[in-house]
């Protein structure tokens, strides 16, 4: 933390530095600097940041009243994360050029990206109609309107713009704020478009494709894409993105072959390592797959979405300690979302962290009451302590009756109950919860046990049978059958489910 702090000091002093120093510089502009200009500004908007460093800070020296300069400086510190000098160079463009929409639209993303959504909009509310019709900046605009949530106001821009740009550049804008407002025909009219532009403009149908990605249209993804790097083979991005979504599709051995092909060009690249840690996760390897999620942070430590995954993948992984770190983190970086405190709660649950995951959960149900995810991590909070049983039932039942086909609430009902000996209720929701997921196996074996218990042994046993079908490997439920086989006087059975239950509770011993 200290680091990123006096990272940030440094850039704040470099950039008042660089305000003091051009305004004592009287102002000499060429023709030639008008073209360095036009050129940072294109670099700038294909993310060549390195590139313009140097030669845009110089430019500035050189002009210290040119406007321009600084909204471009501006747009760049944006794009580089560093949304704080961003708002000073933009302001500073202000007072050269109160009128100038670049440095107006830069001075509302940085007030979005750090956390003052009323200010951004009080921004944008203040660009007129006529401002919006007469600039040239028409993209820009959209841009900025999409990602401050203002999407009608977006897709108006958006539709001002020449055909050309409207469906080039503008496509991923228009795709990002259609899937927000729920407009499916929309998207397919979009969807449309971008196959048709996939192999003349790939860059543009990738960045499409990752917007239909995050909304979840993975079918959409791979028929955009697949053309893309049939004539651009060598496309890492559309690679990438590729294979992600063939593993979502679930679609592993075309993944693997595209995923390879990636890798071959981009080794070690952080992107790479993710996709490769959702195959790894999704062969059931969900320990290499935190290996490669913590090596894609080393080359990107604050990349959200890699940070995520590693909290989802970890608590599967039955590392709870790392997936608390890593949610610790999302929660640094982005205090306010609602998605992160969840996650850090779900972490604390995991590692028994109990006081941190009920607050962080009451937090979260607090914004989002009838999240049914939510619900049940509070239920099983309150479940894990053993003053609190009657305040978790209630929560397990408040999440049933947010959703009545929460089949895990109805199960830890039905547990709660059958540890307390109530029979009859554990019963009631076990047999509830088998109603909801037949092929749940644990609320199989838990109710075939609850019938074995009150002598209705026919019942029993298609559960348990059913239940060790589903699940060979669950000890529990090998000691079920074995008592059940004892019970009916089937005792070879009953032996060997009682050698298997052994077997599977002390596999070293059996090794040895």
């Amino acid at each position: 933390m200290q680091i990123r702090g006096n990272r940030s000091i440094q850039g704040a002093t470099i950039c008042l530095v660089l305000i003091c120093q051009v305004i004592a510089v009287p102002a000499q502009k060429t023709v030639t600097d008008r073209n360095d200009l036009t050129l940072f500004e294109r670099q700038i908007d294909e993310g060549k940041f390195a590139e313009v460093e140097k030669g845009l800070f110089d430019y500035l020296i050189a002009n210290p009243r040119d406007a321009k300069g600084f909204a471009l400086m501006a747009k760049m510190r944006l794009g580089q994360g560093r949304p704080s000098e961003a708002r000073s160079l933009a302001s500073k463009a202000l007072t050269l050029d109160p009128k100038l929409m670049a440095a107006k639209l830069s001075l509302a993303q940085a007030y979005f990206q750090l956390g003052d959504s009323k200010e951004s909009q009080s921004i944008l509310a203040g660009i007129s109609e006529t401002e919006i019709s007469e600039n040239s900046a028409g993209l820009d605009f959209a841009r900025v309107f999409a990602l401050v949530g203002n999407c009608p106001a977006a897709l108006k821009a958006a539709e001002k713009l020449p055909l050309k740009v409207k469906d080039g550049e503008a496509l991923p804008i228009r795709a990002r704020c259609l899937l927000e407002t729920g407009d499916r025909q929309g998207i397919e009219s979009l969807i449309k478009t971008a196959k048709t532009i996939a192999r003349q403009n790939p860059e543009i149908a990738v960045r499409f494709a990752e917007v239909l990605s995050k909304g979840g249209l993975n079918d959409e993804v791979v028929a955009i894409l697949r053309p893309v790097i049939i004539s651009n083979p060598r496309n890492v991005a559309a690679l990438a993105l590729l294979a992600k979504s063939e593993i979502y599709l679930k679609e592993l051995a075309n993944a693997k072959i595209h995923l390879a092909q990636a890798e071959k060009l981009q080794p070690n690249s952080s992107e790479l390592l993710f996709v490769r840690s959702l195959l790894e996760s999704e062969l059931g390897n969900n320990t290499g797959s935190v290996v490669l999620l913590e090596k894609a942070l080393v080359a990107d430590p604050n990349n959200t979405d890699v940070l995520s995954r590693l909290v989802v993948t970890a608590m599967r992984a039955n590392q709870a300690a790392k997936a608390v770190r890593a949610a610790e983190r999302l929660i640094g970086l982005k205090p306010d979302d609602l998605e992160f405190l969840y996650l850090y709660g779900a972490a604390s649950l995991q590692n028994n962290d109990l006081q941190q995951a009920e607050s962080s959960l009451t937090k979260y149900l607090g914004a989002r009451p009838n999240d049914s995810r939510g619900c049940l991590a509070l239920g099983l909070t309150f479940a894990a302590q053993k003053d609190k049983l009657l305040t978790a039932r209630q929560q397990l039942q408040h999440c049933l009756d947010i959703n009545p086909n929460a089949y895990e609430a109805a199960y830890q009902l039905g547990l709660s109950y059958k540890t307390q000996g109530d029979m009859v209720k554990a019963t009631e929701y076990l047999e509830q919860t088998v109603r909801l997921a037949p092929n749940y196996a644990l609320s199989l074996r838990d109710l075939g046990a609850v019938y074995l218990q009150t002598g209705a042994e026919a019942k029993a046993r298609p559960l348990l049978e059913k239940a060790v079908m589903l699940d060979p490997n669950d000890a529990d439920t090998h000691f079920q059958l074995s008592r059940l086989y004892n019970l009916i006087g089937e005792r070879a059975l009953g032996q060997k489910h009682l050698e298997l239950f052994q077997k599977l509770k002390n596999p070293k011993k059996d090794g040895m």
